[in-house]
């Protein structure tokens, strides 16, 4: 009984070890994403405004308004590239973030499955007279549940 326990618990310790270095595993690379996708928003508002600024200062500058529009046509096309590179930019980025949580994914889901089979081997090598009352004692406080849904779920019509 000791060693179906013993043997039980570490197979369980070892899933729950396993799930919770998945999930620190995807933490880490969900912040390292949006730490990537924080510095180019900075570094995009940062571009925005020193461009902004030149734009301002060679606007109020210009002697003729033809030089105005001219001027304001050079900055729109400007404006469009930066557009076209901090999506260059995103999109990098975010290729980069789902190629790092496709790896993570699949290394972690691997461990945990690993640990899972280790779970199982353990529960299947126990002695019959030991699953039983195990089994049981699992069963009871979802039966309850199941009970109390039964009871509440309202019958469609038709069903009866």
């Amino acid at each position: 009984m000791f060693l179906f326990s013993e043997q039980l618990s570490q197979a369980g310790k070892a899933v729950y070890e396993a799930q919770l270095a998945s999930t620190q595993a995807l933490f880490r690379a969900a912040c390292h994403s949006s730490a990537s996708l924080l510095a180019l928003q900075v570094d995009t508002a940062r571009t925005s405004l020193a461009a902004a600024s030149a734009a301002s200062q060679q606007l109020w500058s210009a002697p003729h308004p033809e030089n105005v529009l001219q001027l304001a046509r050079t900055q729109s096309q400007l404006a469009i590239e930066r557009i076209g590179a901090y999506s260059r930019q995103a999109k990098e980025v975010a290729q980069q973030t789902q190629d790092q949580l496709s790896s993570v994914t699949k290394s972690e889901f691997a461990a945990s499955r690993q640990k899972i089979g280790e779970l199982f081997q353990a529960v299947q090598k126990t002695p019959l007279p030991l699953v039983i009352p195990f089994n049981n004692f699992l069963k009871s406080p979802f039966a309850s549940a199941e009970e109390g849904y039964d009871k509440n779920k309202t019958p469609r019509h038709g069903d009866e």
